[in-house]
């Protein structure tokens, strides 16, 4: 492995520095014809990265000595994309999904498999420089990526089943990887494109960028409609999202029995041919807009408005958090979410399910249908106070308003839970070994999760928590910050619901 390594590296930190291409934007090498793209900007807020690899490697490090055994690939390949990811969110980056086929697997013929995956993502190798992505003799805002690189072919890969190749495209050198334990879909190619680190997924993929870059194939942001949707905010999203509707039902309806149809219809998605949505900072507010087109009518749905200053509501937010206040009535939505995840199931899987739900409320005798959606309101809060300490994303606090009867609201909540709590202790039980997590309810009503780490006992990591007060359901990433956030705030999310004044 010692000389795969150095043999690695060396190919990987030769890569060619080709003459400055004119992309302004990671969305400017994505090939057109892409099914799907999601852009994210730097996130506010974030730690230095300097702090993140030692964050991971010290989890790395606790996990595996609790263990008693190393980590298997698909924990290491999932540590490395969770590095990849930190270093992502601090720079401009774009994720393309470009084409996904599968087909039939031999032994059930309704079952499917990958038969073609085509993914690129692009990062802006050091975020705050020139349009073109940055300097093309900076090669130290390339090594934390190509670090990454290294030690995932390290750990992945070895000299007997893999091959590392350099390999041009226009006029920019590629490396590209494949093992012959995979299939063939699965060859990895990364490299510079100027300013911008381009890995890729999928045969003949990174050559396809490359042509974007060289003005030799259209770009994704050269889009009319695209273009157009995105001018006002193109500048001061934080993310954005756009999806080709008819492409990605034409592409992924044949082989999935029409799933992909069925998931965009649930959110009345189905008939628009193209969808953008934008997520952005407004002060401290988030805007959420999505803008969709049929035909040559664009309609607009403000999910999220900055604006927004109804002072029950606001009430519930710490003075310096940042925020969205969206308006999603929950008792609409959380049936569609659930309907969404269900559809993506087999037929055989979703009656299963649904019969399986029913039979779990009739044993615990409750009714969501009856006695939780129906008193829930239309805003669904979410803010970063108490902040995680890593800076995670989707570590906030999210609470989901209560119209009325907060009584009823949270002996359903209650109910679940049990239900919940009483599978995995069963499970538990059955199999004799100790259960990867554990459902726990405290005195005062709150509700978390607790993930065992390997070991002795039972130390672990609790998180997420929620509870019900007579406002809102809460929920935050621990208990420790749930807690934190109710004693913070008091009245702001105790008081009596909000009843029937929102409509």
């Amino acid at each position: 492995m010692g000389l795969w390594s150095a043999a690695t590296w060396v190919a990987l930190v030769a890569c060619a520095l080709p003459a400055a291409a004119a992309a302004g934007e990671p969305l400017d090498l994505v090939p057109r014809d892409a099914l799907a793209c999601w852009v994210g900007r730097p996130l506010p807020d974030l730690p230095p990265l300097t702090s993140q690899p030692a964050t991971w490697q010290t989890l790395l490090e606790v996990g595996t000595r609790l263990a008693g055994r190393p980590l298997d690939h698909e924990a290491q390949l999932g540590l490395r994309a969770a590095e990849m990811f930190a270093l992502m969110i601090r720079r401009s980056h774009a994720i393309a999904l470009i084409d996904a086929t599968a087909k039939p697997t031999r032994t059930d013929p309704a079952a499917r498999r990958v038969d073609r995956l085509r993914i690129a993502v692009v990062v802006r190798a050091r975020e705050g420089s020139a349009d073109n992505g940055g300097s093309n003799n900076d090669r130290a805002a390339f090594e934390p990526f190509l670090q990454i690189i290294q030690k995932a072919v390290n750990e992945q890969t070895n000299s007997g089943a893999a091959t590392l190749e350099t390999r041009r495209a226009e006029s920019w050198t590629y490396q590209e990887l494949r093992d012959r334990r995979l299939p063939e879909w699965a060859a990895i190619a990364w490299g510079q494109i100027d300013g911008y680190f381009v890995l890729t997924i999928g045969p003949d993929v990174w050559p396809a960028v490359a042509a974007v870059a060289a003005g030799q194939a259209p770009a994704l942001s050269g889009d009319p409609w695209y273009a157009a949707a995105r001018e006002p905010r193109r500048r001061t999203a934080l993310i954005e999202i756009l999806v080709a509707v008819q492409a990605v039902r034409a592409r992924l309806d044949p082989f999935l029995d029409g799933r992909a149809g069925l998931f965009l219809d649930v959110w009345n998605l189905g008939h628009f041919e193209q969808a953008h949505w934008a997520l952005g900072l407004d002060g401290r507010a988030l805007y959420c807009l999505g803008q969709f087109r049929h035909g040559d009518t664009t309609e607009r749905r403000l999910y999220a408005d900055p604006d927004y200053r109804d002072p029950r509501i606001l009430a519930a937010i710490p003075p310096r958090a940042r925020y969205a206040v969206f308006d999603v009535p929950a008792g609409r939505f959380l049936p569609q979410f659930f309907r969404a995840l269900l559809v993506l199931q087999g037929p055989k899987a979703r009656a299963n399910i649904e019969r399986l739900w029913a039979e779990i409320q009739a044993q615990h005798g409750f009714d969501v249908d009856r006695d939780f959606l129906p008193h829930l309101g239309r805003r669904v809060i979410l803010h970063n106070d108490p902040p995680h300490p890593l800076r995670l994303p989707l570590a906030v606090t999210t609470l989901i308003e209560i119209r009325q009867e907060p009584q009823a609201v949270r002996k359903t909540v209650d109910a679940f839970c049990q239900a919940w709590k009483d599978a995995l202790d069963a499970t538990a039980a059955r199999s004799g070994h100790p259960p990867p997590l554990r459902l726990e309810r405290d005195a005062d009503g709150v509700w978390y999760v607790r993930f065992a780490l390997p070991g002795p006992g039972w130390l672990g990591l609790a998180g997420p928590a929620w509870t019900v007060t007579p406002r809102y359901l809460v929920m935050s990433w621990s208990p420790m910050a749930l807690r934190e956030y109710l004693d913070n705030v008091g009245d702001g999310v105790r008081g009596p619901a909000a009843g029937p004044r929102d409509p």
